[in-house]
């Protein structure tokens, strides 16, 4: 492998909070999704990852029972960072290059929307949006009672060939970012 993980974790997020969908569109809860449209700005952006995982894995919608919608969620024209490689089983669609996954969820071009952050229209009130789990806070705290797992979403690495010639690299790193967190976490 061409890096070394540091047990690091920059963003350490639950997600349950970021699955949007559309008022009135029939979606009550996560198995309500099976055969629906949901929006994702990249299909294999970490945060969505976890989400599908969540939606296979805790409410048995399999990701190729539902039709991965991409695109910008708030600025049309977003593309994958990464090329995908996937299943035939697997179907993703681009959106319109003019189009945005908020102005779609919000008008019914999709159903749901995962994303990293809430959409505009949700921050704004629009009564069109709402969370896929309105009260999602216990529903995180009771998967981390049963799993005991708190996701990352991102870790830090260090080069293979910088930590071969500099070992102590990885060591210095994880000491500078538990020194940065502990000053956080006392302010």
């Amino acid at each position: 492998a061409a890096f070394v993980g540091v047990p690091v974790f920059p963003s350490r997020v639950f997600r349950h909070a970021n699955m949007f969908v559309r008022a009135g569109s029939g979606v009550e809860r996560p198995e309500d999704l099976r055969g629906r449209r949901i929006g994702v700005p990249e299909y294999g952006m970490t945060a969505c990852v976890w989400m599908r995982g969540t939606l296979q894995h805790e409410y048995g919608v399999r990701p190729e029972e539902v039709i991965w919608c991409t695109g910008g969620q708030e600025v049309p024209g977003r593309k994958e960072r990464v090329s995908l490689n996937l299943p035939p089983t697997i179907r993703v669609e681009r959106i319109p290059e003019d189009e945005t996954l908020t102005r779609m969820l919000c008008e019914g071009g999709i159903d749901a929307l995962f994303c990293a952050h809430p959409p505009s229209a949700f921050q704004a009130g629009d009564p069109r949006v709402r969370r896929l789990f309105p009260d999602y806070r216990p529903v995180e705290e009771e998967y981390f009672r049963r799993t005991g797992l708190f996701p990352i979403m991102h870790t830090l690495v260090a080069r293979r060939d910088v930590y071969q010639k500099n070992p102590w690299v990885a060591q210095a790193l994880f000491k500078a970012f538990s020194e940065a967190k502990a000053e956080v976490e006392q302010a």
